[in-house]
């Protein structure tokens, strides 16, 4: 930490006392390739830094809700709305997943028809790495446009070693996407008020329906403001043709929804979500009161850990402690966003929160909607995935303070956006900086991925050692594991080698009698053994 203040300082420091004159030309052709192919490096890089962020050359679903986005890409992958259900379900019970009528992810469809595309050519990660690189770009061009390329070079600096990013984004998680749907809809939407062509406002509202089909109150934060602005201007200006243009689309993607639901609930009314709350969880709604409606089919083991889980969390959400929930998710998601040496730059996000333009405010207050949006949702504290797409702005933002920051101090004048050299100057060595200690930072989030997914690796290291090429692995979940994926459903179940399925006892048999090509076996989850059933 100390190091890191000294270098942070230095750079401060020589940005003032350094006279960069000499240097004019130099800085004109930086600045020139920032604005030309700062986002093309961005886009290249990133997805290489969160690849090896990731801990692993090809990263296996951790978490439920990744293996749930998986097995639903899968099965679109195979040109297919959803997987028949298994003969006996109740082994198969997977928590966000629908094990009858159909098997299906309980997820809107949005990010899984593009993880898909990584499904296609047996490369899961894909998907997640162009989108992180996408996402950089866009961060790059936005914050350029509206500021400068050098604040465009603090804020994907910025953003790419934030803890929040680190933790989540080399995930298989839906924020990815909808992360990318927000910046991709502002660029858009800055394109049409600058141009007023109609290109923009049908890309703008696809967006913005791609988003809401991935995840509908995320997306619902993000778009209100941006209707605001878009229906704004079109009464002022008379663009009346691009209101039809605007719904025409969007409605077409959003068309996506009932036929997904027509498809998988056998209703074009009822989500997979919906069908799978009222099946598991009933009371895991939005809201300050508990549902006591007890679900529909017998819950799992890990299925019953989850339950008690979010019962207990759902029973706690009143509005009388309103204010300590607010304070506790703003203090984890702080600490998501400062951890470790990012505490140095809290300071200039606070001076960003000054220095921003309009356009960037206009950010900002999209990321406050969000948060006030999941406050009726009970969720833990020190889940911050449901904030991932406020990193960019947070980053955007701090950019803009090291910015003014350095014009403050090398200058002492009015703060201006597009100023002359040493801010240039002092923008790099910052950049610099934060480049340097990015590979602690790095390297502290690979252990931890790799951590996070020892168990899971180690068990499909020892399924792989298994003497059969057909097998059936009867599973019983412990403490430690109820919040990772094991027990598995798959797009095509007959041709699965191996079947990862609950221990439920005495039933093992049945199970057995309706598969008999394949060996069955026990898993000894402390010992991390298997034994012949």
């Amino acid at each position: 930490m100390l190091a890191a203040i000294i270098a942070l300082l230095a750079a401060f420091w020589a940005a003032r006392a350094v006279n960069p004159s000499e240097l004019d030309k130099r800085f004109e052709s930086i600045e020139a390739f920032l604005r030309r192919s700062g986002p093309a490096v961005a886009a290249i890089v990133t997805p290489l830094v969160m690849w090896w962020a990731w801990g692993s050359a090809n990263p296996l679903p951790i978490i439920h809700d990744e293996s749930s986005y998986l097995l639903q890409a899968d099965i679109f992958a195979r040109l297919r709305w959803t997987a028949p259900a298994p003969a006996m379900p109740e082994f198969f019970e997977q928590p966000h997943v629908l094990v009858s009528p159909v098997v299906a992810s309980k997820f809107p469809p949005g990010h899984a028809l593009l993880l898909a595309i990584g499904s296609l050519v047996r490369f899961h990660p894909l998907v997640p790495l162009l989108l992180a690189g996408a996402t950089a770009a866009l961060l790059v061009a936005l914050t350029t446009r509206v500021c400068n390329p050098w604040v465009g070079l603090l804020a994907w600096m910025t953003w790419l070693v934030t803890p929040l990013v680190l933790r989540y984004e080399p995930g298989y998680f839906s924020q990815s996407t909808s992360t990318l749907a927000v910046l991709a809809a502002w660029w858009c939407l800055l394109e049409w008020r600058d141009s007023r062509r109609k290109l923009w406002v049908a890309l703008m509202a696809f967006a913005v329906a791609w988003g809401g089909i991935t995840r509908p109150i995320s997306m619902l934060a993000f778009a209100l403001p941006i209707a605001v602005v878009a229906v704004a201007d079109i009464v002022r200006y008379r663009l009346w043709a691009d209101l039809p243009i605007a719904m025409g689309v969007a409605l077409a993607v959003l068309a996506i929804v009932p036929l997904w639901n027509a498809r998988t609930t056998g209703d074009k009314r009822v989500t997979p979500l919906a069908l799978y709350t009222r099946d598991y969880l009933p009371f895991d709604k939005p809201g300050f009161a508990t549902d006591s409606t007890p679900p529909r089919r017998a819950l799992s083991p890990v299925l019953k850990s989850l339950y008690d889980d979010f019962l207990a969390r759902r029973a706690s959400q009143r509005l009388g402690t309103l204010h300590w929930i607010v304070a506790s998710r703003l203090w984890n998601l702080g600490r998501d966003l400062w951890q470790g040496t990012q505490i140095l730059l809290l300071p200039f996000f606070a001076l960003g929160l000054f220095a921003m333009p309009r356009d960037m405010r206009f950010a900002g207050l999209s990321c406050v909607l969000l948060f006030l949006a999941y406050l009726p949702y009970a969720h833990d504290p020190q889940w911050t995935l449901f904030y991932l797409e406020v990193a960019p702005v947070v980053a955007a933002i701090t950019g803009c303070g090291i910015w003014r920051a350095l014009v403050w101090f090398t200058q002492g004048v009015e703060v201006r956006l597009h100023i002359d050299r040493r801010p240039k100057l002092g923008s790099a060595l910052v950049a610099i900086v934060l480049a340097f200690f990015a590979l602690p930072t790095l390297t502290i989030w690979r252990l931890e991925h790799q951590r996070m997914s020892s168990v899971r690796m180690e068990f499909d290291r020892a399924v792989r050692q298994l003497p059969a090429s057909k097998a059936i692995i009867f599973l019983h979940y412990a403490p430690r594991t109820a919040h990772l994926s094991l027990v598995s459903n798959y797009a095509d179940l007959q041709r699965a080698p191996i079947w990862v399925v609950h221990d439920l006892g005495a039933r093992n048999q049945e199970l057995v009698k309706l598969a008999l090509d394949r060996t069955a076996f026990v898993f000894d989850e402390t010992q991390m053994e298997f034994r012949r059933f």
